[in-house]
């Protein structure tokens, strides 16, 4: 089974639509501070896009053209019935793919040289569809490079782990926000110099959410260039489970 999507993934962000609103109102409140740009029709290409179970039709609206890619062969007509109402109402082009953007993003960006790309919750996954931790590190950071001169964003895992079991008037973590930081020097290889370097909202998070045990890092500390405006969102994916969200905004 796939561990980052599937029809299971989609039954189960269709039940838990409920619970996950003020997440999802977090990242509409992200995703409407996007940078502005020069271009009078822009294009917004979506990497990992699924179905789209966490961003707004309006926010998608305010683009000519939305030109999606994700394995997922449930991902494309999943968007479509969500989505595809309301950009033909706004005469938003849509172009679904089903294919592996990531492998072929050097070709992505040539064919939509002038387009906002979007990493929607794929760079935090890749831990899982790769043979090692090192090697998955590698691929996380080969990709922001070949992003550089790009505009792009990312909203993606940055940690996950078991918490309390929360109650229907369990009230979530307000978003963060923070600056990204430099990243540690090749040298501070040290848990104490990886440590220092992680945001404080980790900490925040863990007491707020009442964390339990050891949580699951998915190596993207260093998504963002530094200096980078960050925005931490809490995503209770279940009762007892929960990811913490990393979201910014790339410009040139």
């Amino acid at each position: 089974m796939n561990p980052s999507g599937g029809l299971f993934w989609h039954l189960h962000a269709w039940r838990h639509q409920a619970q996950w609103a003020a997440a999802c109102d977090d990242i509409a409140q992200w995703l409407g501070e996007m940078p502005p740009s020069k271009d009078k029709a822009p294009e917004l290409v979506i990497v990992g896009a699924s179905a789209g179970w966490m961003m707004p039709s309006d926010w998608l609206q305010s683009f000519a053209t939305v030109t999606t890619f994700d394995l997922d062969r449930w991902a494309a007509p999943l968007f479509r019935l969500r989505h595809g109402a309301a950009l033909r109402a706004s005469n938003t082009a849509l172009h679904c793919n089903t294919a592996d953007a990531l492998t072929d993003l050097d070709a992505v960006l040539q064919a939509h040289p002038r387009a906002l790309v979007l990493f929607d919750n794929v760079l935090g996954q890749l831990r899982f569809h790769t043979p090692s931790v090192d090697e998955a590190s590698r691929r996380i950071t080969s990709i922001t490079e070949r992003m550089h001169g790009r505009r792009w964003g990312s909203v993606h895992d940055a940690f996950s782990g078991r918490t309390q079991r929360r109650t229907g008037t369990a009230s979530a973590p307000i978003m963060q926000r923070s600056v990204q930081a430099p990243a540690p020097a090749a040298t501070s290889t040290s848990p104490s110099a990886q440590s220092a370097a992680r945001p404080v909202a980790l900490g925040r998070f863990s007491r707020q959410l009442h964390a339990q045990g050891e949580w699951l890092d998915h190596l993207t500390d260093h998504v963002f260039p530094a200096g980078t405006p960050v925005h931490h969102i809490a995503w209770p994916y279940s009762p007892d489970y929960c990811h913490w969200l990393q979201a910014g905004w790339v410009t040139p």
